[in-house]
């Protein structure tokens, strides 16, 4: 080389900004006095994760770095929202958080909830998978647990706290109440299921045989097809909680017209009303008609176990027709008729059909007279309250089979006791 000239080693030094990383790289190289500057592009590490949540270094002056925490573990979203009031039976339920949870974190809970599991559908989100149906308008609550013990990402991050929230079922038809109703007895007709008639199959009432020219044919008559419960499933998270294909029909040739002409499929009416109330007093719910979540649950529960009605039907007429009388219709056929006595004309025995909702053995009954004045009458037997204050129940009075009452229903002591038992919780009570 020519004199004054030297050479300059290279200067190699790499400053290191995270494990991985070459950040910012610069190579300064000197030839001949003149500097020359190579900028190398930033790379990532083969699967390094480019994540706020993943803990990572800050470079600083010197050699000193900084690890910075991994972002919160939060729920970004959740379905069916909280607040829903109408969730299908169905239902699945999905819980999205914002990080990727660890494999062996605890999952939600629901409660009340079908038979079902939860699956990890992604790798930060869970989803319940019920196995057959919520009870309709049950309320189900959503649990998530937070704190050290609950739910966790793969970084290490818990909730903070445990998440609770609410969202309802949707209620079910009035027809599928209906059918399911029928099914157990507590209803005058019996639900037929639509079922397909099978290829090659003999009618429905009757199968007929030929053999030819000159031989006898034979009619055989086919037997009643099974009761439709008897199709339902066992398990009561698995009976349909839509309405059913199929019909209406009848159990009693002689059903009174005053009776059947309440009947309205698929729509609310007294008789269902009724038969609700005589099955929520059968499985010791409160009696006050209403199909609601408790009802549908012991419903579903009922037929699942094939728990039918064993009491028979019974509905009783009073007929204000003198001399007035009071039957009771059971299972087909009148058993009891008496003499009885309904409201004056200032307070009369309101006409239409009604179900009995209150029963005492003895009772004290008080009100006021039409001229204002109160009454309270202790000791009156055998009373079955169907329509506000009105009920029937016994009374002393001289005579019997016409008006004399402020809208009760009278009859003789011994009559009163006989009617008591036939008139349970939910029998219907028509007054013409």
């Amino acid at each position: 080389m020519g004199a004054g000239l030297h050479r300059k080693t290279p200067d190699r030094r790499l400053r290191w900004r995270a494990p991985g990383v070459v950040t910012g790289l610069v190579l300064v190289v000197a030839i001949s006095g003149v500097g020359t500057a190579i900028a190398l592009q930033r790379s990532h590490h083969p699967g390094s994760a480019d994540r706020s949540s993943v803990p990572r270094s800050k470079a600083s002056q010197g050699s000193t770095t900084t690890t910075l925490p991994p972002a919160p573990l939060t729920i970004t979203s959740v379905t069916p929202a909280p607040g829903t009031a109408d969730a299908a039976f169905n239902t699945s339920v999905t819980v999205d958080f914002s990080e990727p949870l660890a494999s062996d974190s605890p999952l939600p809970t629901l409660s009340p909830a079908p038979p079902g599991r939860w699956v990890r559908t992604g790798p930060a989100t869970v989803r319940f998978v019920p196995q057959g149906y919520f009870a309709p308008f049950t309320t189900v609550q959503l649990s998530v647990p937070g704190g050290p013990s609950g739910i966790r990402s793969r970084y290490g991050q818990n909730l903070s706290a445990t998440l609770r929230k609410d969202f309802a079922i949707e209620g079910a038809s009035e027809l599928r109440l209906q059918q399911l109703l029928a099914e157990l007895d507590y209803l005058p007709v019996q639900f037929v299921p639509a079922v397909p008639a099978q290829s090659g199959a003999p009618g429905p009432s009757s199968a007929t045989a030929g053999h030819g020219a000159g031989q006898s044919t034979t009619t055989t008559t086919l037997p009643p097809p099974p009761p439709a419960i008897d199709s339902e499933p066992s398990v009561t998270a698995e009976i349909p909680v839509q309405a059913m294909p199929g019909s209406f029909a009848w159990r009693f040739a002689n059903t009174p017209a005053s009776l059947s002409g309440l009947w309205k499929p698929g729509e609310p009416n007294v008789i269902t009303t009724g038969a609700v109330m005589a099955f929520e007093s059968a499985h010791g719910l409160a009696t006050d008609g209403a199909a609601g979540p408790k009802v549908w649950l012991a419903l579903l529960q009922a037929v699942a176990q094939r728990q039918v009605a064993t009491d028979p039907y019974d509905y009783v007429t009073v007929s204000q027709v003198i001399p007035e009388t009071a039957s009771v219709w059971r299972d087909g056929k009148i058993i009891f008729t008496t003499l009885v006595n309904t409201g004056i004309s200032v307070a009369p025995t309101a006409l239409g059909t009604y179900p009995v909702y209150a029963r005492y053995l003895v009772t004290t009954m008080s009100g006021k007279n039409p001229d204002g004045t109160p009454y309270s009458d202790p000791g009156i037997p055998w009373v079955s309250y169907f329509n506000g204050g009105d009920a029937l129940h016994g009374y002393i009075r001289p005579g019997y089979g016409y008006p004399q009452s402020l809208g009760c229903v009278e009859m003789t002591y011994a009559n009163a006791e006989t009617m008591f038992p036939l008139t349970p919780l939910g029998t219907l009570v028509t007054v013409l």
